[in-house]
């Protein structure tokens, strides 16, 4: 018994040259693949960015209407929202006076980015206000009456754009708000 030997399955084995690694070759093979998915990919992923630039100036003017509607029924009290549709979009909520000697607060003032979208409001509302009462409905008289009896603020991008999309706003008078997608993306 005295010198112990080492047996050929616990020997370190030499690892050969292909077992070490990738090749250069290799690498610059996948690097190649994974650019051209990186190019085909990169104008699918910049038309989903226009995409939800568009759906989140929809749902901010969705979410700005609803808000003056809370406040009205809030305060008892008519609320407008005014819309001021030239770049960038502003929608400001115009409460009434607060009684004295409260301060009167600064309307807040919602504002879309630029080049995101453009607004237009069907049928126009005089002086692009839109008035919710007390009670929480639209008392808001539109120019020329409106045909299904609601307010469309149709949001459009983005802008420049070939064939933009459009996203409707409607408002009924009885102060439903709610934001309707497109079914046909661009």
């Amino acid at each position: 018994m005295g010198i112990a030997h080492i047996s050929p399955a616990m020997s370190p084995q030499r690892s050969s040259r292909e077992d070490r690694g990738f090749s250069l070759v290799e690498l610059m093979i996948v690097l190649a693949i994974m650019a051209t998915l990186a190019l085909v990919a990169m104008p699918w992923l910049y038309k989903i960015s226009q995409r939800q630039e568009l759906k989140s100036a929809a749902f901010e003017v969705e979410t700005t209407l609803l808000a003056a509607r809370m406040r009205a029924v809030k305060l008892n009290q008519p609320v407008s929202v005014q819309i001021d549709s030239t770049s960038p979009v502003q929608l400001s909520t115009i409460e009434p006076p607060p009684p004295a000697p409260t301060p009167t607060k600064v309307p807040p003032i919602m504002k879309l980015p630029v080049n995101a979208a453009t607004l237009s409001t069907t049928p126009n509302a005089p002086g692009g206000v839109i008035t919710f009462g007390g009670d929480g409905r639209v008392v808001t008289v539109p120019t020329p009456q409106a045909t299904p009896g609601n307010w469309y603020y149709t949001v459009q991008g983005p802008v420049g754009a070939a064939t933009p999309n459009q996203i409707q706003v409607q408002a009924w008078p009885n102060g439903q708000v709610k934001v309707v997608t497109p079914t046909n993306w661009y």
